[in-house]
């Protein structure tokens, strides 16, 4: 790898050398406009706005907070504390609640970074109230910088492979965050070593992203990739997304688009809402790669959009699922060209940690999530024991590859009980993520979060699988989250999503979508006792980039925070 830039910025420096404004970013606000901003340019604003910081006093290895308004001032934010030798720290600026709740949870992650300044827009720091909380002196703005900044007298800092270059707090961060470490030369060799994965991107390739820029798919897909490898970077607001999903594959269509990735939610919304009229417009067979990761992926969602979107030139394998991880980067994905990989198991045996496929009644389907980079080690390990499984046997996945993070900000204790972990007969250091799999015939098959297995009688099931049986119980019944119970009268709770048009449709009340879940759930999936909580569309809790989050879900639940308009089997709420 030594050809690899060792720095985000030496790598961005050298896709300027060879490509200049020719690529860059082009960000869609609206389906009907669009602004260009070329790598040249991107290079100039970052240099200016370090320039500022530096004669400001700011020093390399400090950190600085960032939440900008959606829109190109993201990649001018993030290079210019880049190129000032600092580290960046990416917030959301929108998200459940009201305004004063997002900016708290905002300088939380800053407090927790160390962040020495907030970097913002007027028009971003209007939607958090005016003011975040502990840096109202602290504060500064991307216009200024750039206007009073001196693009010619910067000096390249002063930083290596081993630098910091960003913190990303992990999803769902709530009162005690923790963040990742990501240095410059990881983070450098990941853009290039990770290229195969997604059919050989490279300067000729153009990226279609939409996921918030300070969720890791969005930061890594739609800024640091594209820049650190010279593609063309095409970028919509998630807002855009939710209102318009076919956006996405108009974007991909009308730019040639060669790479995207996205959540399971995101290829079923757009088999559910495209017209026929629309895909008879499209033209997707540019694509080679369509990564799919971030949550649970159903074998009924890539069946059903290979299918739906054929006949506008979508390769039946170019849908490519993976499984990363903020801590450690890319673990496993199907490489491009690979077939899709979908495998049906036996259920019981599967509750019991075994892999045994089989077929008919008593079984469940599961998307093989392909398989390790050759720069990647893989092992799936017994979370007590710690001993290493054999193919077939479900256990933790333990992962060391040169992706893989330092380990946590300032954070000693919760950095050893996860990095750099040892097992026997074996030098390498690995991380433990948390999440479980098992692997057959080389394929990796990601079966769920070991905070979040639900265990009933010795048996050890899998959320996602409640949830994908609760969809057919019901046309009705929409996204929902499922987790184990305590001190309840039922054992399992399940919240889902119904929307009204759909209750319409079917004929069905709130009340016979319910009944119809807790049957289907208690005489499938064998369970003793099953509530059920029913809410509107779009009001479960979920991540930046749209994973559902089961235990948020519990939380609120119990407290009585979720809007029900169904509710039976749970305790009586109360106060958080």
């Amino acid at each position: 790898m030594s050809d690899i830039p060792e720095t985000l910025v030496d790598a961005l420096r050298t896709t300027v050398a060879r490509h200049g404004n020719d690529r860059g970013v082009r960000y869609y606000a609206t389906p009907d406009s669009s602004v260009y901003l070329g790598y040249a340019d991107i290079d100039r604003n970052a240099r200016a706005i370090a320039t500022s910081l530096v004669a400001a006093g700011h020093q390399v290895g400090q950190t600085v907070l960032i939440a900008v308004s959606p829109g190109l001032g993201w990649t001018e934010s993030v290079y210019g504390v880049l190129y000032a030798g600092l580290g960046f720290v990416p917030a959301p600026i929108s998200g459940y609640g009201p305004a004063t709740a997002v900016a708290e949870k905002a300088a939380g992650i800053g407090r927790s970074a160390e962040a020495v300044l907030f970097l913002t827009d007027r028009a971003a720091l209007e939607k958090l109230g005016g003011s975040l909380p502990g840096f109202e002196e602290s504060t500064v703005f991307v216009e200024d910088l750039l206007a009073e900044g001196d693009p010619d007298a910067w000096v390249r800092p002063d930083i290596d492979g081993d630098s910091l270059a960003y913190l990303l707090f992990t999803s769902g961060s709530t009162g005690d965050p923790k963040g990742v470490i990501a240095p410059h030369g990881t983070m450098a060799a990941a853009c290039f070593v990770n290229r195969a994965f997604y059919g050989d991107v490279d300067g000729d390739s153009t990226v279609i992203g939409w996921a918030p820029l300070h969720h890791i798919t969005g930061l890594s897909m739609n800024i640091l990739v594209p820049a650190t490898i010279g593609a063309q970077a095409v970028v919509t607001p998630t807002e855009q997304f939710q209102r318009r999903p076919v956006f996405w594959l108009q974007l991909i269509s009308k730019h040639k688009g060669t790479f995207t990735a996205a959540g399971n939610f995101a290829f079923a919304l757009c088999t559910q809402l495209a017209t026929d009229e629309q895909i008879a417009e499209l033209d997707l067979s540019s694509m080679r790669a369509l990564i799919c990761g971030s949550e649970p992926i159903l074998p009924q969602t890539m069946r059903a959009f290979i299918e739906r979107f054929a006949p506008a030139g979508l390769g039946a394998d170019v849908v490519a699922p993976s499984m990363g991880l903020t801590e450690a980067g890319l673990i496993s994905a199907k490489w491009a060209g690979d077939p899709l990989v979908i495998r049906r198991f036996d259920v019981a045996a599967l509750e019991a940690g075994v892999l045994v496929p089989a077929e008919g009644d008593g079984t469940v389907e599961w998307v093989s999530c392909g398989t390790p980079s050759p720069e990647t080690t893989v092992r799936i390990v017994d979370p007590d024991t710690l001993e290493v499984l054999p193919d077939g046997k479900v256990g933790e996945i333990w992962v060391s590859s040169f992706m893989v993070s330092p380990g946590y900000f300032q954070r000693p204790d919760a950095t050893a009980e996860a990095f750099g972990l040892s097992l026997p007969g074996d030098d390498l250091p690995y991380l433990r993520t948390g999440d479980l799999a098992a692997t057959l015939d080389g394929q990796v098959f990601v079966t769920g979060r070991l905070k979040e297995m639900i265990i009933i009688r010795g048996r050890n099931i899998y959320p996602q699988d409640l949830e994908a049986l609760a969809r057919t119980a019901s046309p009705a019944v929409g996204i929902s989250a499922s987790f184990e119970l305590a001190g309840h009268p039922s054992a399992v709770g399940i919240v889902l999503e119904v929307s009204q048009e759909a209750l319409d449709e079917s004929g069905q009340s709130v009340d016979t979508v319910a009944t119809a879940v807790r049957d289907t759930l208690l005489s499938t999936a064998s369970l003793p006792s099953v509530a059920v909580a029913i809410i509107p569309e779009n009001t479960l809790p979920r991540t930046g980039g749209g994973k559902v989050r089961r235990g948020p879900t519990r939380q609120l639940i119990e407290a009585g925070e979720l809007p029900t308009v169904h509710s039976s089997g749970f305790r009586p709420p109360v106060s958080a």
